[in-house]
């Protein structure tokens, strides 16, 4: 998501769904770059998968604004879980439908909440993808932003600017790791180097 710009701003419904959108649209730029680290360790598919479920989240939010903030992960997740054309989307799709129940009839998020988003979907991650902290997934990431958001306090805004720069250091240092899940975990060492292409999704 891209960062929000005001703290002490209101993350309504609204302003997550613009959120989301823009996510969309950096997914799409991404594509490449998503490819380029799927290919070092994993199939070489993750860019072009997620570019398909993404335009079917697009699609999904592009109309009405959903009633609260839990709504739009519900419907994210939901359009996501059923379009991706991978088992990275399948899973962070589900993680959003998870984060969305967890949230529904929330208008807005607080600092805490957006803790708790990241905290549900690091739980539904590790619990379905059968992962922990330190195995270069995308739950690495996942950890980082809900630690930073958890650390940052204060408003909805400020706790997503965090979990954002969180988001980056922990695909980052994914980069150090011993792949050991999926096909990253047969190539071993050989993936390390470059940062976990789920993780920097």
């Amino acid at each position: 998501m891209s960062g929000p710009q005001r703290s002490g701003a209101t993350v309504d419904a609204a302003r997550l769904r613009a959120g989301m959108l823009s996510a969309c649209a950096r997914v799409r730029d991404a594509r490449a770059e998503l490819t380029a680290l799927d290919a070092a360790a994993g199939d070489g598919d993750l860019g072009e998968s997620l570019v398909i479920g993404f335009a079917a989240v697009e699609r999904e939010l592009a109309g009405d604004v959903p009633s609260d903030a839990g709504a739009v992960l519900l419907r994210a997740g939901t359009a996501l879980s059923r379009s991706a054309p991978s088992t990275f989307g399948t899973l962070l799709g589900m993680a959003w439908r998870d984060a969305g129940r967890a949230l529904a009839g929330r208008p807005a998020l607080t600092g805490a909440e957006v803790t708790e988003m990241f905290d549900v979907m690091a739980a539904g991650v590790a619990r379905r993808g059968e992962v922990s902290a330190g195995q270069r997934t995308v739950l690495d990431a996942l950890l980082a932003s809900r630690d930073r958001a958890r650390d940052a306090g204060g408003d909805g805004f400020t706790a997503l600017r965090a979990a954002a720069d969180g988001a980056r250091a922990g695909a980052e240092a994914t980069a150090s790791m011993r792949p050991q899940v999926g096909r990253a975990g047969w190539i071993g060492e050989r993936a390390q180097g470059r940062p976990d292409a789920g993780a920097s999704a």
